[in-house]
């Protein structure tokens, strides 16, 4: 099947009959919600733009990260969250569909308290190296990056947090 036409029944599914553009806007009254883990690059690959709040990825999901700020196998989450293993030998699209569905269904209920995660370039950052101050970071010793380093030290691109945190 052309890519192009794949496009087209995809777009068909998730607007459930609306254009494009009706759902762009936050009051997207048929289009479905979509959710995933690790979204992103697949709708990349595929070409697609869905509106991000219309986007629910447990890849990005600041809740389900606490353990590591940085996004967490599905394989992590299912055991950490549900209680149960996945992908154990081969892995099973349908398995991981499920597994993401019983993910997001658990955690859209619940109050999260918004968390601050403060970007590279927030004042409060007091460890930010420009690039011009890279090769000064890369002469340190082990000891001295220890030295400047922080308990709450984190990476996170700024994309994975484009949706607001509670999930409706």
């Amino acid at each position: 099947m052309p890519l192009k036409q794949v496009q087209r029944r995809i777009e068909e599914f998730l607007c459930n009959g609306e254009a494009m553009w009706k759902i762009r806007s936050p009051k997207a009254g048929k289009a479905r919600i979509l959710v995933g883990h690790h979204l992103h690059p697949l709708l990349q690959s595929l070409h697609l733009q869905y509106p991000s709040f219309m986007i629910r990825d447990t890849a990005a999901y600041p809740p389900l990260m606490k353990t590591n700020k940085l996004s967490n196998s599905l394989k992590y989450l299912t055991q950490t969250y549900l209680g149960y293993d996945i992908q154990a030998g081969v892995q099973d699209p349908y398995e991981d569909c499920v597994a993401t569905m019983r993910l997001y269904l658990r955690m859209r209920n619940q109050v999260h308290q918004r968390e601050d995660y403060p970007q590279a370039s927030d004042p409060r950052n007091r460890n930010n190296f420009a690039p011009s101050r890279q090769s000064e970071l890369e002469r340190m010793s082990p000891e001295a990056m220890l030295a400047i380093s922080r308990e709450t030290t984190y990476a996170i691109k700024e994309t994975l947090l484009p949706y607001g945190y509670g999930w409706e």
